[in-house]
């Protein structure tokens, strides 16, 4: 599988850092745990007074399963993306910032049902996007997400970086109904897959005061990828039922897939290692960083057990699902963590 990529330094050109511990990634992994849970219970005041400032009552309200699914949108793009990101030059995000992260996490979901629930058509969706002061909603859900965006284009600090990373991403979005295609081709499904997720984070990163830069742009490129393939190992029983075509259920050769996994790890350590900042930032990023990867890391080990045995299409949910809840699982969890923080060492 060829990942297309941007141009992100060499491997062969290995720097790394000193070893992470196992008591270090146990510790910060503990305090992730428990500031989440912080965050589910703000959460579920927060959202609907939210939206309720921005959309009547009487017009919309978000079930408490709504709440979840953009409270873990939420906490994907706060703890993994915005917050990790200033961790590294030790900048704190201000409540500006962190409204403006719960407004796109409640704003994003909507907007993929336009194109998942066939709400609009992409023209309208292009419409929308780039004119909004002109544009004229054609349903309800529409409406909210119109409502939406304008807010967050009175608030955000960059507009026009916004926009462009908004249409990059609904470009790469419509081009994800191909998924339903099973003759799409690997390279194809790579790029979406890739791209997708990439100008998702990339949007996340315009709401922020401070611009990452263009190392760490490089540098969410291969972090963006895993963060999807990570999402797409998890959700292979669930994709299987939709008829969604992805990289671990189209393509079932795991030996190479493991392989590109394991390159992008050591291009993440290697491009994080070059960073400029102190030893413990960049440590503390790849903890977080490879926390996800790591439970996609776990979902392809046992991928590929059920893939030697039988097709998935005779496989039961429990042989497709990597069940995490477990205090055996969370303890090689923490230690597959460790594993990938000091994978590519010298």
């Amino acid at each position: 599988m060829e990942i297309l990529r941007q141009n992100t330094g060499r491997l062969s050109d290995t720097v790394s850092l000193p070893n992470t511990s196992l008591l270090t990634v146990a510790r910060h992994m503990f305090s992730l745990h428990r500031q989440m849970k912080l965050q589910e219970k703000k959460c579920k005041e927060e959202i609907p007074a939210l939206i309720a400032a921005i959309v009547p009552p009487d017009q919309f309200s978000f079930s408490s399963k709504d709440i979840l699914r953009i409270t873990k949108y939420y906490q994907l793009a706060l703890n993994l993306v915005c917050e990790n990101i200033y961790l590294i030059p030790e900048k704190k995000l201000n409540a500006s910032e962190h409204r403006n992260i719960l407004q796109l996490s409640i704003f994003m979901p909507l907007f993929d049902d336009l194109f998942d629930d066939r709400l609009l058509d992409y023209p309208q969706i292009e419409a929308l996007i780039t004119e909004p002061e002109k544009y004229t909603p054609s349903n309800k859900i529409d409406s909210i997400v119109h409502a939406l965006y304008v807010q967050l284009l009175r608030e955000i600090p960059a507009r026009d970086r916004f926009i462009q990373y908004l249409k990059e991403g609904a470009y790469w979005e419509l081009q994800s109904l191909k998924q339903f295609n099973s003759e799409i081709s690997e390279e194809e499904l790579t790029q979406i897959t890739y791209n997708k997720s990439y100008y998702s984070i990339l949007l996340f990163c315009s709401v922020l005061e401070s611009w990452p830069g263009a190392a760490m742009e490089a540098l969410l490129y291969p972090v963006s990828g895993l963060m999807q393939l990570t999402n797409d190992v998890f959700d292979v029983w669930k994709d299987l039922q939709k008829g969604v075509h992805t990289i671990p259920n189209l393509y079932w050769n795991y030996e190479k897939l493991e392989a590109v996994f394991l390159n992008e790890v050591r291009s993440i350590n290697t491009q994080t290692a070059r960073l400029p900042y102190p030893v413990n930032n960049r440590k503390n990023f790849l903890i977080r960083t490879h926390a996800l990867n790591a439970m996609g890391w776990m979902s392809l080990q046992q991928l590929r057990e059920v893939a030697i045995l039988k097709p998935f299409s005779e496989a039961s949910r429990k042989e497709l699902v990597c069940d995490m809840d477990s205090l055996r699982q969370q303890l090689r969890w923490v230690g597959y963590v460790r594993q990938l923080c000091n994978t590519g060492k010298k």
